[in-house]
């Protein structure tokens, strides 16, 4: 029977301590050559944390910044794509409305009716656009509809209508009725209300997006489609030359909304050139934090490659000694 010796044990518990020693070396430079960064950054910059924290709290900042920036920006273009479109079929159909001005054909003033029709559905529609969950025009409720449904709103408009009105009468009514602080504001804008305080985008900046759907601009452009959307309901009874007149009204509106769109639009470019410098801004500073951040606790490849290479030298100098050992015998030891 072979019998060990506290000599043996304590020589095989040494090697297994220098074994797991130059494991966990060869596996911290292995890390430090891989991602340029050393693994100990306390030991690395004698302790002094100080500069170290102020930049992490720094890069944070920025980053935070940078993505409020970037969300930000999304939604202002989301919105500036909204108002677009609104622009272009409010002009398109206004335009196309009074070239038929003297046009006494039932059916073509009966498919501009139904375009007109078509044209406060959508807006609606548009209007009610939710980025990533949330509403573009909808106000401080943020994932709530900004506008009630189509229906609902000509419904109450409806409802709300004097009886014996003519074209002006109708005309008149339905702009008092979309204006501010009247009809509109408790059936059609069920959205919240404008977001009041300014966004901090870093680098003294600061925003304001607070455009909802009852804006002016959007209130006159639906005014302009409702004065004709409503002669398709069959209890508003007028004749040919009488829709002929509606028409050229409700086109005149929706040319005055198209207007107020490109003002607002204006509006809002300024907000997206703010953000664009807040973006470049944040991400110049971020760069910046970064690279003194990585040079404070970067690890030297070449010195990280020389100690990588040691530590695996040793590991299979134990190695060797180990097999040696484990062979040793007496007639080797007599030699």
């Amino acid at each position: 029977m072979i019998s060990t010796t506290i000599g043996d044990m304590s020589r095989q518990l040494m090697l297994s301590r220098q074994t797991t020693r130059m494991k966990q070396s060869i596996s911290t430079f292995s890390q430090e050559m891989s991602s340029g960064i050393v693994r100990d950054k306390v030991k690395h910059i004698k302790g002094d944390v100080t500069m170290l924290a102020s930049l992490e709290q720094k890069i944070a900042a920025t980053q935070l910044h940078k993505n409020l920036s970037e969300s930000i920006q999304t939604i202002l273009g989301g919105q500036q794509t909204v108002i677009e479109s609104m622009r272009v079929d409010a002009e398109r159909i206004s335009v196309d409305t009074l070239a038929m001005k003297n046009s006494k054909d039932s059916a073509q003033i009966s498919r501009t009716i139904s375009l007109f029709r078509a044209g406060f559905e959508k807006s609606i529609d548009i209007l009610n656009t939710k980025l990533a969950g949330r509403g573009l025009f909808s106000g401080d409720v943020g994932r709530e509809a900004a506008l009630a449904p189509p229906d609902v709103i000509l419904s109450e408009l409806k409802l709300a209508l004097p009886p014996g009105l003519d074209v002006d009468g109708l005309s008149d009514f339905v702009d008092s009725w979309f204006s501010e602080g009247n009809d509109f504001d408790a059936f059609g804008y069920i959205g919240g209300e404008k977001i009041s305080s300014e966004v901090n985008l870093g680098n003294g900046i600061s925003i304001n997006p607070n455009t909802t759907a009852n804006d002016k601009a959007f209130r006159v452009t639906l005014a302009g489609y409702a004065k004709v959307a409503l002669l398709s309901e069959t209890s508003i009874l007028m004749d040919v030359e009488q829709r002929r007149d509606m028409l050229d009204k409700a086109a005149i509106t929706l040319m005055s909304g198209a207007a107020e769109l490109i003002d607002l639009s204006a509006r809002i470019g300024t907000d997206e050139e703010s953000t664009s410098i807040a973006l470049v801004r944040a991400g110049a500073e971020h760069s910046a934090l970064s690279i003194a951040r990585s040079e404070l606790i970067t690890a030297d490849p070449h010195e990280t490659a020389i100690k990588l290479q040691h530590a695996m030298t040793q590991l299979d100098l134990i190695f060797s000694i180990t097999a040696r050992l484990s062979r040793f015998s007496l007639a080797d030891y007599l030699r």
